[in-house]
C-alpha cells in the first residue's frame, strides 16, 4: 500500500492535529502575562511533530500488514480464513472475522450449489434412460402391430406407454419447481377425498390396462391444511409406484384414511412384489432403484425421494412398510397440529 494513500486515509487525524497545535501556539505566543521564548514554541512544535510521525509510521506498518494480506487473497484467489487467534488490533480481528464469516457463507452456499447440481445432473441422466424405455415400446408395439383386429388393444397399450412419458415429463417439472418451492405454493384446507379421487381418475386407464382392482374407503369428512398441487404429485408417485409393482389381472390396491387424535393418515397399500428387507430403509434415498428397480421396471429412482422432500416442505410424511411377495404399505402422515405452521 502507498504512503501516499495511507495518508489520504489519514488526513483527517492529521488536519485535527496541526489546528489542535496551530491553537496551543497561538494561546501561549498571545499570552502576554507569560511570555515565552519563541524557540522553545519552535521545539515544542518539532518534538511534537515527531510523536505524532511516529504514530503514523507505527499506524502505517500495523494498516499495511492487513492490507497486504486482504490484496494477497484477492490477486491470487486465496480464500482461506483468517487466523484470529493470539493479539491482534480490535479492528484488525473484527475484519478477519467479518471475512472469515462472509468465507464460510459463501463457502456453504457454494457446496449447496455443487451438491445440487450433481443431484440434478443424476436425475437428468436417470430420466433420460427411464423415458427411452416407453418410447421404445410405443415404437415396437406400432412395428408389431399388423391385424386390424388388435387395433384396439394396441392404441391402448400405446396410450399406457405416453402416460408414462408424461409422468416422467411431470416429474421433471415438479423436481425443477421444487427449488424453489418457497414461491410456489398455497396452503389452504382441502377435503382429503376430493383430492384422492382426482389422483386416481388420472390412472384410470392404467388400472384398466393392468386390470387391477381398486378398493377406495375414505372418510368423506376429513379436511386437512396443504398445498392441493404438491401434495397431489407426492400422492400420484405412491400411486404410481403401486400400480408399477403390481401384477397385471390378480392386482389389488386399496387407498384408504385414518384418523387418530394426532393426525390424518392416507394409507395406499397394494398387494405386489413388495420390496426386499435390505432396500426398506434406502427407498427415499435420491437415485436408489433397489431390486424392484432394476429386476421389474426400470426407474428413476427420483419418484419417493421427491414424494419425501416435498411432503416435509408441507409439514407432512411418509412411511412405508412392505412384505416381500405380499404387501406394500405406503402412508402419507398429516399432523392434526400443522407441522408447517409450527416451522
Amino acid at each position: 500500500m502507498s504512503k501516499l494513500r495511507f495518508l489520504r486515509d489519514r488526513v483527517g487525524l492529521i488536519v485535527i492535529y496541526m489546528c489542535n497545535l496551530l491553537i496551543i501556539n497561538l494561546i501561549i505566543i498571545l499570552d502576554e502575562n507569560n511570555p515565552m521564548n519563541i524557540n522553545n514554541v519552535f521545539y515544542m512544535d518539532i518534538l511534537s511533530a515527531f510523536i505524532i510521525i511516529v504514530y503514523l509510521v507505527y499506524d502505517y506498518r500495523k494498516y499495511n500488514d492487513i492490507y497486504k494480506k486482504i490484496d494477497y487473497k484477492i490477486k491470487h484467489h486465496y480464500f482461506e480464513e483468517f487466523d484470529i487467534t493470539g493479539t491482534m488490533p480490535y479492528i484488525k480481528k473484527k475484519y478477519y472475522q467479518l471475512f472469515n464469516e462472509f468465507y464460510r457463507t459463501v463457502n456453504t452456499s457454494k457446496q449447496q450449489l455443487n451438491k445440487d447440481n450433481d443431484e440434478y445432473y443424476d436425475f437428468i441422466t436417470s430420466w433420460v434412460h427411464a423415458v427411452k424405455i416407453p418410447i421404445s415400446a410405443s415404437r415396437l408395439l406400432i412395428e408389431s402391430h399388423h391385424n386390424e383386429a388388435d387395433t384396439k388393444e394396441t392404441l391402448a397399450n400405446i396410450e399406457n406407454e405416453i402416460e408414462k412419458i408424461e409422468r416422467y415429463v411431470e416429474q421433471t417439472l415438479y423436481y425443477s419447481r421444487s427449488m424453489s418451492f418457497s414461491k410456489d405454493y398455497l396452503i389452504q384446507e382441502y377435503k382429503l377425498n376430493n383430492i384422492v379421487n382426482k389422483c386416481v381418475k388420472k390412472f384410470a386407464k392404467t388400472f384398466i390396462v393392468k386390470r387391477v382392482s381398486l378398493n377406495v374407503n375414505m372418510d368423506k369428512e376429513i379436511s386437512i391444511f396443504t398445498d392441493k398441487k404438491w401434495f397431489e404429485f407426492v400422492l400420484e408417485q405412491l400411486i404410481s409406484n403401486a400400480l408399477k409393482y403390481t401384477d397385471m389381472d390378480t392386482g389389488k390396491i386399496d387407498i384408504s384414511s385414518y384418523e387418530d387424535d394426532r393426525e390424518y393418515r392416507l394409507l395406499i397399500r397394494d398387494n405386489g412384489v413388495g420390496i426386499k428387507i435390505e432396500d426398506i430403509n434406502r427407498v427415499f434415498e435420491r437415485g436408489f432403484t433397489g431390486f424392484n428397480g432394476r429386476y421389474y421396471e426400470k426407474s428413476t429412482g427420483m419418484g419417493l425421494y421427491l414424494a419425501r422432500k416435498l411432503a416435509r416442505k408441507l409439514g407432512h410424511k411418509i412411511t412405508i412398510e412392505s412384505k416381500t411377495g405380499e404387501y406394500t404399505l405406503a402412508r402419507i402422515h398429516v399432523s392434526k397440529v400443522g407441522d408447517y405452521f409450527l416451522r
